[in-house]
């Protein structure tokens, strides 16, 4: 009863009442995450938002769901992975040839301070 009564005045705990009934009345569901998370949107569009499962903590939404929400995308993520990532797999790689990585005791062209003398004042 008192997780109840809270509701209606402490947000971090989960969804309010106020929440809760402006999405049942104006929220169009749109998807879920894999935390449980349940987004949502206005008929119009100008709004979105999320209904958290448990605690609400913004860390908790991936990284796609973080772009719908804030507008970066109107593309809605979907739980399978898209047709970029199943092509990039582990070995479909291109293999990096060590021997011309950057050391700099063996740089080619050294020659350029060879004829250097230091600054000697004159008695």
């Amino acid at each position: 009863m008192i997780s109840k009564i809270s509701n209606l005045f402490i947000w971090w705990n989960g969804q309010t009442i106020g929440t809760l009934i402006y999405t049942k009345f104006f929220g169009n569901f749109v998807g879920t995450d894999e935390f449980g998370n349940n987004y949502f949107k206005s008929s119009d569009g100008t709004k979105r938002w999320v209904n958290y499962k448990g605690v609400c903590d913004a860390s908790r939404i991936s990284p796609d769901w973080h772009s719908w929400i804030h507008k970066t995308t109107n593309k809605v993520p979907s739980l399978e992975k898209d047709d970029l990532s199943k092509n990039n797999s582990d070995n479909n790689y291109t293999k990096i040839d060590t021997s011309l990585k950057y050391h700099p005791n063996n740089s080619k062209n050294n020659s350029i301070y060879n004829h250097y003398e230091s600054w000697k004042p004159k008695d």
